[in-house]
């Protein structure tokens, strides 16, 4: 997505810019920080890129982040005219890749992630430690797109270029000419578990019974389980 956007000569684009907000999407969901904080730390961490848009000319700057799943609404209080696109992906391709990626395999406390234990309220709170690892993943799934709902490939870039404001005309532009370019492919060729239709019952019991309300949002509810993992969802300017 990055790339495509840098094709607009208005825009100044970037993924998880440095820096990345990591331990601040993690502190304020814990609430470990306040609301002001996480203002005051957006707004430092972000002046240099403003800078830079402003060096550069760029008259709309555009980030791809999932660390900012936790503080959108003070987001908001720095950058008030944003728009923000909540790219889905389906939960029970989360679960895959995060098990082929070893997440929570080693001690839970030297990682950056989410963790239940981290919120007395979580009704796994006190499960956590008895979880697998395939369990905690989909917890992490529901509980990060669960956040941003309290506050595929061409189709999507084009619905999101047409959010953001862009013509059809410049779109389809610039969709041809990414058209060749292929992207570094950041996914494993090698799963740690098949795909959903082929998990054994107790992996679809346990999925179903972690993340099953969150996987019932629009557009993941009654879809056949198929080979594509983004789903858009656009959030209201009031989130």
């Amino acid at each position: 997505m990055r790339e495509f956007f840098k094709l607009f000569p208005e825009v100044f684009s970037c993924h998880e810019p440095n820096p990345d907000f990591c331990n601040l999407g993690t502190n304020y969901a814990r609430g470990i920080i306040s609301s002001h904080q996480a203002v005051q730390e957006n707004e430092k961490g972000r002046r240099v890129l403003c800078c830079e848009v402003k060096r550069r000319k760029a008259k709309i700057y555009i980030e791809s982040n999932n660390r900012l799943f936790s503080f959108l609404k003070p987001l908001r209080e720095v950058f008030p005219d944003a728009k923000i696109v909540h790219i889905v992906r389906d939960g029970r391709d989360y679960v895959r890749s995060g098990m082929s990626g070893k997440w929570y395999e080693k001690d839970d406390k030297t990682t950056l992630r989410l963790r239940a234990d981290m919120f007395h309220d979580d009704p796994y709170a006190n499960k956590w430690q008895q979880m697998s690892s395939f369990e905690k993943i989909a917890w992490l799934w529901q509980k990060k797109d669960g956040f941003i709902y309290q506050n595929d490939g061409r189709s999507g870039l084009f619905k999101i270029s047409n959010f953001i404001g862009f013509s059809e005309e410049k779109t389809l532009s610039c969709l041809e000419k990414i058209g060749d370019y292929k992207p570094h492919n950041t996914r494993t060729s090698k799963h740690k578990i098949p795909k959903y239709p082929h998990w054994d019952e107790a992996m679809k019991s346990s999925f179903n019974e972690i993340a099953s309300e969150q996987q019932k949002i629009p557009n993941l509810t009654g879809q056949k389980y198929i080979q594509q993992n983004l789903i858009l969802e656009y959030l209201h300017q009031n989130t």
